[in-house]
């Protein structure tokens, strides 16, 4: 899958890291280049559409501001480790361990809600030639899009990260030549507040609560922050029926808040709320601003304690959020294997593309229907992975499909087809696909 874009993603990579290379270091470049090389998903094809927007962006600033900012736009590197999720529940997965060691936060695929969106219709034109070819130019141009104004985001970031450092410098200089100084911390904030100006993201803060501030954001840019690393799936499906849900109750406005974590280093992460921040994408091309705000969207901000482990921080707070929701055992940060739910979610994905018809957006769907994230936690807990000793998804796969064909057999028997409705039956029978029927094929 996905067999156009390495072309395209080595084409615009191999400029990139040619003009990046002259303002910056050719140890970066030269990754950069290996990574993008070897890329064969959508993933790769947006973070080189990053790589081209993070240099034209910066192209006309002077080179000792333009390689600051490069140095922190591509300067947290990821963290894997066991009993972390490093790919919790993306299908947007990461590459192995073995294959990120150069990975960077441009090159990682950690997509925005725009960019999910846009990955989402990438991956859904590519499986049909005909609607590829009708709308590939069209789609091709919104992900350019959504990954410029992921990067455009992130440099606004970076840049009040440097002045709020500089800030703190000059600070701190001040206090060592004037002893007597009698600055109050409330001062110093209202002078921060003042040098720094409203956050360029998430605008004006109405509240600071200490441990959280509430802002009023716009919708606009709320879509370029991307999603957390370890957060549940984003499933554009999903967001499109939310969408059409929403449009009964427009007058009810958005229930819940969109919560947001912010690192030590001023970027930002949802961990609450990508696929209402999905719906709203969907709406905005449905209702009008009279019927919707779109630019005055509830958020809430952690910001990263001083004393905590981001990574843990953000794990928290995002079990915290999640304890009154039905959230996936195979979707919790730090529990399983990283790699064992890497290979779970390409196999679920690979299961949806090639049936199809047999699966449902619902969690409750009816027999012979399955949902992927019901296929994913059931494929998790039965454990069958380390139980059959398998080493890949495609080992896994190939297993799932032997049983599928047991169960073919199975329902050939005539007092086996008693055991199940007509209905569910003839819809499996018609597409050749019996997984749906009763899972104790997992423990076999």
């Amino acid at each position: 899958m996905f067999s156009r874009y390495p072309r395209l993603a080595r084409s615009i990579a191999t400029r990139c890291s040619s003009r990046f290379q002259s303002s910056s270091s050719s140890s970066s470049s030269s990754s950069t280049t290996k990574y993008f090389s070897k890329s064969s998903t959508v993933g790769g094809y947006l973070s080189a559409l990053r790589w081209k927007a993070a240099n034209a962006l910066t192209s006309h600033l002077p080179d000792d501001e333009r390689n600051l900012l490069l140095e922190k736009l591509s300067s947290k590197e990821h963290t894997t480790g066991d009993g972390i999720n490093s790919d919790v529940v993306s299908s947007h997965s990461k590459v192995d361990k073995n294959e990120d060691e150069d990975d960077n936060s441009i090159t990682k695929y950690q997509p925005s809600i725009d960019e999910a969106i846009a990955a989402a219709k990438l991956r859904e034109a590519e499986k049909f030639e005909q609607k590829w070819e009708l709308e590939k130019e069209e789609l091709t141009a919104k992900a350019e899009v959504a990954a410029r104004s992921r990067i455009e985001s992130d440099i606004e970031i970076q840049k009040r990260q440097i002045a709020f450092e500089a800030w703190k410098r000059d600070l701190e200089v001040e206090k060592n030549e004037s002893i007597g100084n009698t600055t109050t911390t409330e001062q110093q904030t209202q002078e921060m507040e003042i040098l720094l100006g409203e956050h360029p993201i998430l605008g004006k803060c109405i509240s600071e609560l200490g441990y959280k501030r509430i802002h009023l954001a716009s919708l606009k840019n709320l879509a370029t922050i991307p999603v957390w690393e370890k957060q549940r799936i984003f499933r554009l499906a999903r967001t499109k029926k939310m969408a059409t849900d929403k449009m009964k109750t427009l007058h009810l406005g958005l229930p819940g808040i969109i919560g947001i974590f912010e690192n030590i280093d001023g970027s930002l992460n949802i961990v609450d709320g990508q696929h209402r921040v999905g719906m709203l994408k969907v709406l905005e091309t449905k209702v009008t601003s009279d019927d919707f705000d779109f630019d005055n969207i509830l958020v809430e901000v952690y910001p990263a304690l001083k004393d905590e482990h981001e990574e843990t921080h953000a794990k928290d707070l995002f079990l915290e959020v999640n304890k009154a929701e039905p959230v996936k055992l195979v979707d919790l940060p730090g529990v399983g294997n990283a790699s064992d739910k890497k290979i779970i979610n390409e196999v679920a994905d690979r299961l949806q593309d090639s049936f199809p018809e047999m699966f449902s957006d619902s969690q409750r769907c009816r027999a012979p229907h399955l949902n992927i994230d019901n296929l994913r936690d059931a494929l998790f807990q039965s454990n069958i992975i380390r139980k059959h000793g398998h080493k890949t998804s495609k080992a896994v796969e190939d297993w799932i499909l032997e049983q599928n064909d047991l169960l073919e057999v199975k329902y050939q028997v005539e007092e086996n087809r008693e055991l199940v409705k007509e209905t569910a039956l003839k819809k499996a029978e018609q597409f050749r696909f019996y997984l749906g029927l009763e899972s104790y094929w997992l423990y076999e």
